[in-house]
């Protein structure tokens, strides 16, 4: 057989299994992390919000749960997530060019960042919704037809739903309609922005309820308890061209500064600049958060995939082909680089003691809840953190519950144990520290004790006797006053916290 005489039409349909293959190997082998084993708490404990983020990604692990919890299982939805957009950038460009439509599509497929997120988390249907939403605003400004704008605003809202970041989403819509459309257009696509919203308005609503009913907790949290650490830097910028190149990747990079300033401008004001402008105008307003905002990398994926589109469209064949020549050898570097890392842990990060335990806390917690098998009837078991809690809930199958201050995020365990039930009771605390001498606080007596695993020692605490008051007076009132304190002005239904421990 010839390769280099098989159509690119064909080379797509070996793309998409063989990505979709990769992304099931690398689901099957990844073990689970912190965050998603966060989130599956979520689903086994069905709401309409929670602490971090609104509910999207707890409700849809509420609805494969009952089937398995089997960690592949769980994570399909972001597997084939990929591979359904991959086929629709490909369906968009057919029009214009099959040709190239087909080799921008598997540039998105084999992309080494789609390759590797196979994880459930948050960002898993925010990516999905907003690809929809979008796909439908570029129908709905191509058409000039409302009824398209009320399901970009419908799909909008359910990207809204997994994420707050879903906002940009809306402002580069608003962005693109005030700089390119109304241009053109006169008044009636700010027509469309107001059906946008109306379509957007249920999910907006029910998100404001929940918080009215549940202390402010995802606003108390994005914007006020997560923002202290904001500060002007230039190394956060850095760090944000670096995550631009790296996504983009040099040749892409290289060839989208080649094209020429004209045919930008011209693609911006055809139907297919759409997508063009929702992924410039998201990266614009994420430069001028990088000055004060370390960003994460999952930032941006929502607004990824309309890269490949607009190249699709302005790139040349032979353009598309140089790319695809960096971008397949780049995606197996990935690839072979994180075998390594998962032949080679946990024995790979002895020298870091800490990444070291969170690796063994990550593959063998079933070790873990072994050795401490024999104090299950008489302790109820605890950590110190979040994502330590999630991953021993998880494997266990029963609630572990957080003891101490833990983080400023992941609080939702704050909503599941009521500590005035825990007076007099036994609790175990497994930390990565002995340094545990805090709990006789809380306890009549308590005992520590090393717990071996592999080449790290964790240690656990059998604390006797809990004594609640005193764990209010010093734990509770101090989170109550860090992360739950509503402003005046803040009109409040209920919050659980306040309730719950009401002196």
């Amino acid at each position: 057989m010839n390769l280099l005489k098989i159509e690119p039409v064909q080379w797509l349909k070996i793309a998409i299994i063989g990505s979709l293959f990769i992304r099931l190997a690398v689901a099957y082998w990844l073990p689970l992390t912190g965050d998603e084993a966060y989130f599956i708490t979520w689903g086994n404990n069905p709401d309409y919000g929670y602490y971090d983020h609104p509910a999207m990604v707890g409700w849809f692990l509420s609805l494969m749960l009952p089937i398995s919890d089997a960690v592949v299982w769980l994570r399909l939805p972001g597997i084939l997530m990929f591979t359904f957009m991959g086929m629709v950038i490909y369906q968009i460009l057919k029009d214009v060019d099959e040709d190239k439509a087909a080799l921008a599509a598997i540039l998105f497929l084999l992309a080494p960042i789609n390759l590797l997120s196979v994880l459930i988390t948050t960002d898993t249907p925010l990516i999905l919704w907003s690809f929809i939403s979008a796909f439908y605003f570029y129908k709905a400004q191509r058409d000039d037809n409302l009824k398209k704008y009320l399901l970009v605003g419908f799909f909008l809202g359910l990207a809204f739903y997994s994420k707050f970041f879903a906002g940009l989403l809306g402002l580069a819509y608003f962005f693109y309609i005030a700089l390119f459309i109304r241009l053109q257009r006169g008044i009636k696509p700010y027509i469309g922005v107001a059906v946008i919203l109306l379509g957007a308005s249920p999910f907006i609503v029910l998100n404001l309820v929940w918080n009215y009913n549940n202390c402010w907790n995802n606003y108390l949290f994005n914007l006020l308890n997560r923002t202290t650490d904001a500060h002007f830097s230039f190394a956060t910028l850095g760090i944000y061209f670096g995550l631009l190149a790296y996504l983009i990747t040099p040749p892409i990079l290289w060839y989208s500064v080649k094209q020429p300033l004209g045919k930008y401008l011209n693609l911006l004001k055809a139907p297919l600049g759409v997508f063009l402008g929702l992924f410039i105008l998201p990266m614009f307003l994420f430069l001028i958060l990088a000055f004060v905002k370390k960003i994460g990398l999952h930032w941006l994926l929502s607004f990824y995939p309309f890269l490949f589109i607009s190249i699709g469209y302005m790139f040349s064949h032979k353009q598309l082909v140089n790319s695809l020549k960096f971008v397949i050898p780049f995606s197996l570097l990935h690839l072979v680089v994180l075998a390594f890392i998962l032949i080679s842990a946990p024995g790979l990060f002895e020298k870091n003691e800490n990444t070291y335990k969170d690796i063994l806390y990550g593959i063998q917690n079933d070790v873990i809840l072994e050795k401490l098998s024999p104090y299950q009837d008489d302790y109820i078991f605890a950590t110190d953190s979040y994502i330590e809690s999630a991953l021993l809930s998880y494997t266990s199958r029963k609630h572990v519950i957080v003891l101490g201050h833990g983080s400023y995020h992941a609080r939702e365990d704050d909503k599941r144990t009521d500590f005035k039930l825990l007076q007099d009771k036994n609790i175990l605390l497994v930390s990565y520290t002995k340094n545990l001498d805090y709990l006789n606080e809380f306890f009549d007596s308590v005992e520590i004790k090393p717990l071996k695993i592999e080449k790290a020692t964790f240690y656990y605490a059998l604390g006797r006797g809990f004594n609640y008051l005193k764990y209010r007076e010093s734990i509770i009132q101090n989170t109550l006053e860090r992360y739950y304190s509503i402003p005046e002005w803040l009109p409040t239904g209920q919050c659980y916290m306040h309730d719950m421990y009401k002196k």
